[in-house]
């Protein structure tokens, strides 16, 4: 389909170069050959000789334009952005080919502002990092953009779990609990772009670390929400039912009649569940 969309916008381009009797230049027989290659499907031949006619004559408009499209149909967005630009500033009048230009440097910058993002992530600044590839994702309408935003937060996901093991080892509590709360919705975020119907199994490790840091900071109830929105998105996903379970029962007094729902939920043993259920009906005597 897309590259029914390019042959359409590229033939007139190709068509529109005017045929030259007798010695032709070299710019434009290689021009010649790219239509040629064209009409065959070798997109990648025609790119090769597109290349060779703009190295022939930089100030060619319909080199640089169809390039700019057979770039596009290639997935060569940097190539296709290039070439725009190029082509733009041969001709400032086409009003399409400036909203073109514009429209690959937006995707360019985006795409640098992913890997910044990355970046901030591995050097420990984890929310200013997952708010930009958040941001990236959810407010642009330029599917490359979105794609190089969800590859990375991907690729940070396993990061930030390191970052916050290693906040745990120095004993920052309350930073390994924000740290692992940004990559477990992160994960959730994934999940969503994704259309999964559970989780993703990174997530687990980082609910029982994030437990085990709330314990540690003594505000063992500060992953409730936080669990609480994990299972209004995924219900039966066990690892938090069963974290949450700990938050009830972190309660004063504990709420066993709750936690035994969720462990029951989670997927605890029997016997444990028995046990809840047992504490449950002595604190209501």
């Amino acid at each position: 389909m897309r590259t029914a969309i390019v042959r359409a916008l590229l033939l007139p381009v190709l068509l529109a170069i005017p045929f030259v009797s007798g010695c032709q230049s070299e710019a434009k027989r290689h021009l010649y050959k790219a239509e040629d290659l064209f009409e065959k499907r070798d997109l990648d031949g025609a790119k090769k000789e597109l290349e060779l006619s703009i190295k022939a004559d930089p100030t060619s408009l319909d080199a640089h334009k169809s390039l700019a499209h057979i770039d596009e149909a290639l997935g060569d967005d940097e190539g296709a952005g290039r070439e725009y630009e190029a082509a733009s500033a041969l001709d400032p009048t086409d009003q399409k080919l400036l909203d073109k230009a514009r429209l690959y440097k937006k995707l360019e910058d985006l795409a640098n502002s992913s890997g910044k993002a990355l970046d901030d992530i591995k050097a420990g600044k984890v929310t200013e990092g997952v708010a930009t590839l958040k941001d990236i994702m959810l407010t642009t309408r330029i599917p490359a953009a979105r794609g190089k935003a969800v590859s990375a937060l991907m690729d940070a996901i396993p990061i930030i779990e390191k970052v916050g093991d290693q906040q745990m080892q120095d004993k920052k509590y309350t930073d390994a609990i924000n740290t692992y709360e940004q990559g477990i919705r992160a994960a959730m975020l994934m999940a969503r772009v994704h259309k999964m119907d559970a989780l993703g199994p990174d997530a687990d490790p980082m609910m029982h670390k994030i437990t085990q840091a709330a314990k540690a900071a003594g505000t063992p109830d500060a992953t409730f929400k936080l669990f609480n929105d994990v299972i209004g998105d995924y219900p039966d996903d066990k690892t938090a039912n069963l974290e949450l379970a700990q938050v009830y029962l972190s309660k004063t007094p504990p709420d066993y009649d709750t936690a035994a729902d969720l462990e029951e939920r989670g997927g605890a043993p029997d016997d444990e569940v028995r046990k809840l259920r047992d504490q449950a009906k002595k604190h209501r005597k």
